[in-house]
């Protein structure tokens, strides 16, 4: 988890530092530096708020908790905070390799047109020479290579079926050419032909000792650094990401700060590209070979669980421990949600951005806008606006994309999508009501484009789809 750090240029366009202060900062050692304007300090005096880590804390307590400190500009220590540290991690179980085992797959492929009249199953002999002799008489225009004796010696009987080895052709159009092994047409004993295809792969056995293997992620810390703005006496663009506050969620001696409701759980946190595609590889059609089936033989040889970060809720907290203010999210919310204070007299908005799955298991970005009651503490969500997502995303070249849309005015909407150059690859009307649209791809690049919603002429939403 990265957060702003705010540069001693723009802290002096809004606060004036002596220069006594900025080399003081500039001499501390390994610090990384965040600056309190002095209109959230009680005492009306600029802070610094530093570290040593590069996420802004010093990682203290074996590696449990991170500690954050506050010092006046003259280094005098006001207080330090200590936040949790959220570890997630990956445990991965795999069975050990014993040796190989080839893989082999035969597709058959009936034809419908109709055989002429074929000697009966009771002369094989008479029934091969006239297979081949029409399979060579339909073919022979096509390939210029086929012989009959060439298909004389190739045929062979297997039961009441026959059998002719064709040559590969290097180029053709097979499917999963790079496992066809060997190709062949047959005709049954009821007359039925067509073509055999056998597919074959070499893979390790694994059927081995399991072992278990832990692999620990960067760890997160629940602090949020929420962007805040005080209406009354600044515009938005002097709003300040801030770590802490006396003044600004309430007027006593205490610090304030934003955290995340936050636990490490199985499931959450980054996932496999593989694991959203849709479509079946060649190696499990062909071969039964999967992410937990390594060699195809039915049984599990490979086990990965995540345990990531799930947030499920956005708190202000006083230096006490207390809860001031409480702000839900969905609880399958992926990642951290981000968040931004407005506050003129009495009254405080509250405006959170957020990715989740809604009750069509699609994934939306929401901003939600929260109204704070200072009198009573009590948070009341005043309205969510659904933002533009697309999904899959990223997406495999030609697999539609579908577009969860905003809901409408009832104007004019459109969809475009436009590549990194500006060029715009795809154009369509929206019907008003619409809340999903279907995007194909399979005219797309490979590479990052934008997509941008219009209604009634203006560019209401705009996101980034990446194609594979």
């Amino acid at each position: 988890m990265k957060y702003r750090i705010l540069s001693l240029s723009f802290i002096s366009c809004a606060f004036a530092l002596s220069a006594n202060a900025q080399t003081m900062v500039k001499e501390m050692e390994n610090a990384s530096t965040r600056f309190i304007p002095g209109a959230f300090m009680k005492n009306g005096e600029a802070a610094i708020y530093f570290s040593e880590d590069e996420n802004g804390y010093t990682e203290e307590g074996g590696g449990t908790h991170y500690e954050a400190r506050i010092f006046d500009f003259e280094l005098n220590p006001l207080k330090s905070f200590n936040f949790k540290v959220l570890h997630p991690y990956t445990v991965t179980e795999k069975r050990a390799s014993t040796g190989s085992i080839v893989k082999t797959k035969v597709i058959k492929e009936d034809r419908l047109n109709i055989l002429p009249l074929m000697p009966s199953v009771s002369d094989m002999n008479a029934r091969k020479s006239a297979f081949i002799n029409w399979f060579y008489e339909s073919n022979k225009d096509l390939d210029p290579t086929l012989t009959l004796e060439s298909l004389t010696s190739n045929c062979y009987s297997k039961g009441q079926d026959i059998y002719i080895s064709l040559q590969i052709q290097p180029g053709g159009f097979y499917q999963y050419p790079e496992y066809l092994t060997k190709l062949e047409t047959y005709l049954n004993a009821d007359d039925k032909w067509g073509f055999a295809y056998t597919y074959s792969t070499q893979v390790p056995r694994y059927d081995g000792e399991w072992s278990t293997f832990t692999w620990y992620d960067v760890p997160i810390c629940n602090l949020c650094t929420p962007r805040c703005v005080d209406v009354a006496s600044m515009s938005h663009s002097q709003g300040v990401y801030l770590p802490f506050s006396q003044t600004f969620f309430n007027d006593d001696e205490k610090f304030e700060y934003v955290r995340y409701k936050a636990e490490v759980s199985e499931g959450y946190g980054t996932t496999d590209s593989a694991s959203t595609d849709s479509q079946v590889s060649p190696e499990e059609y062909l071969f039964g070979i999967t992410s937990s089936d390594r060699d195809g033989d039915g049984v599990e040889d490979f086990r990965r669980k995540r345990f990531g970060v799930h947030y499920t809720g956005i708190k202000v907290v006083s230096e006490d421990g207390t809860t001031i203010y409480s702000f839900p999210i969905p609880d399958n919310c992926e990642g951290s949600a981000s968040i931004e204070f407005f506050k003129s007299g009495n009254s405080i908005l509250a405006q959170a951005e957020f990715g989740w799955y809604n009750e069509n298991k699609r994934y939306v970005r929401t901003t939600r806008f929260y109204r704070i009651d200072k009198p009573t503490g009590t948070v009341k969500i005043i309205r969510d606006e659904n933002r533009i997502s697309a999904s899959p995303n990223p997406a495999n070249h030609g697999t539609p994309v579908t577009i969860t849309l905003p809901d409408g005015t009832g104007f004019p909407r459109t969809i475009s999508v436009t590549s990194l150059n500006g060029e715009r690859i795809y154009n369509r009307s929206v019907n008003p009501e619409a809340t999903e649209v279907s995007i194909p791809t399979h005219g797309f690049a490979s590479g990052m484009y934008v997509l941008t919603l219009t209604e009634n002429g203006k560019c209401i939403e705009s996101s980034k789809i990446i194609i594979h």
